[in-house]
């Protein structure tokens, strides 16, 4: 475990420092080599990489505020040099383009970005003013409504409205102002229940009371249900755990139950694997289940288990963020097979369609996600609390 970090943090550091050098780099070829400012973006590069670096290295006690204050300027720098990476990135692809159209129809249209110092006032404004932006959207969380129709309701059952949440990442950044807003939305569609999908935890929730007594504060008739995501895991997930039952949650760990009318299933994380702990496929999980029930089935990350294709009706996946921050979309498009939305599965004729109800068909919905991981912002993937009415066919 050890050693797959140090790599991974290694990896990271070289990409995060390579970035930081290439905008040094464009934005010196437009200023020039001045002492000055060039000691002043080091120093400032090398404080932010390290304040970031110490919120895992430290134990701040109960000096909450310095770490959220560590955390929103740490993250907020990571974006800004991202998005300055990116649109230099974007503006030199464009000078090539551009380059090209002159050499084909002799027109001058590269002269219009000839000017580095007109390259760094694009790149940098743009940037600020996509961080801006992101910060509003992350905060701008929206309701999605999904109606799926079943002949598995049981008898006097016409619907059930279940409110979805998915990597809220509760912790440094986001506590309980954030969590009040999206858990308003989930009062305001007024479901029967909640399910969380994973990624609640991203911090130390010990002595969390008020994030506790908003969850508390729900009182939904059939409750709130979660599963274990990645996260939970790098945060300590006995202490993740703690905090959600200690919140009024059922944590489906490896396991099915009734819910008003329907069968819940929940399978932990596959990070469990890396720290000494062995996830269920969820094909075991499901075998054995009864048939005639619409069964929801709650996973992290949107992967599928051949095996349990016919065996359940829904799955409830987050982790991709719909990429968070453009363009991480489709870095997520090239990892996962199912990208964000309400999809069917296409059946493998592996054992669990075998032993599938006649006409079971198998969905998956990716939810955008509900909180921000990293970056406290958001751009052009807009946060959701994702609403479903199983109501029946």
């Amino acid at each position: 475990m050890r050693q797959s970090f140090a790599i991974f943090f290694s990896l990271y550091m070289l990409i995060y420092g390579g970035m930081h050098v290439y905008v040094y780099f464009k934005l010196r070829s437009a200023i020039g080599r001045g002492w000055k400012w060039t000691a002043l973006f080091i120093l400032v590069s090398l404080a932010m990489i390290a304040g970031a670096r110490a919120l895992w290295l430290f134990d701040f006690g109960d000096a909450h505020t310095l770490r959220k204050v560590l955390s929103c300027s740490g993250y907020m720098w990571m974006a800004f040099i991202f998005m300055t990476f990116a649109c230099f990135v974007l503006i030199d692809l464009l000078r090539i383009l551009l380059w090209g159209i002159d050499g084909m129809l002799s027109s001058r249209f590269g002269e219009l970005l000839r000017s580095p110092a007109a390259r760094a006032w694009i790149a940098v404004g743009a940037a600020v003013l996509i961080c801006a932006y992101g910060w509003f959207e992350a905060l701008s969380i929206r309701t999605v409504y999904k109606t799926v129709s079943t002949p598995q309701l049981p008898p006097g059952v016409e619907r059930i409205r279940i409110a979805q949440l998915s990597d809220v990442h509760l912790g440094w950044i986001i506590q309980e102002e954030r969590l009040a807003l999206m858990l308003d939305a989930v009062k305001a569609a007024d479901p029967d229940m909640l399910v969380i999908t994973g990624d609640l935890v991203d911090g130390n929730m010990e002595e969390r009371e008020a994030e506790v007594a908003l969850f508390r504060g729900l009182d939904l008739p059939l409750g709130t249900y979660a599963v274990t995501g990645n996260h939970e895991y790098y945060a300590g997930v006995k202490q993740a755990l703690a905090f959600k039952e200690h919140s009024g949650m059922k944590v489906l760990r490896n396991e099915a139950v009734e819910a008003g009318g329907i069968i819940l299933a929940g399978v932990d994380d596959r990070a469990a694997r890396r720290f000494g702990e062995e996830p269920l496929p969820e094909s075991k999980v499901l075998e054995g289940l009864p048939l005639d029930r619409f069964v929801l089935l709650l996973k992290h990350q949107p992967t599928i288990d051949p095996d349990a294709v016919g065996l359940f009706d829904l799955q409830l996946s987050g982790h991709t963020h719909g990429g968070q921050i453009w363009p991480f979309y489709w870095a997520t498009r090239m990892v996962y097979d199912y990208r964000k939305g309400l999809r069917a599965i296409v059946p493998t004729g592996k054992s669990g369609q075998a032993h599938a109800a006649p006409g079971k068909e198998s969905r998956i919905y990716v939810s955008n996600g509900t909180g921000t991981w990293g970056p406290p912002i958001r751009f052009l993937a807009p946060p959701e609390v994702t609403v479903f009415d199983i109501v029946r066919k």
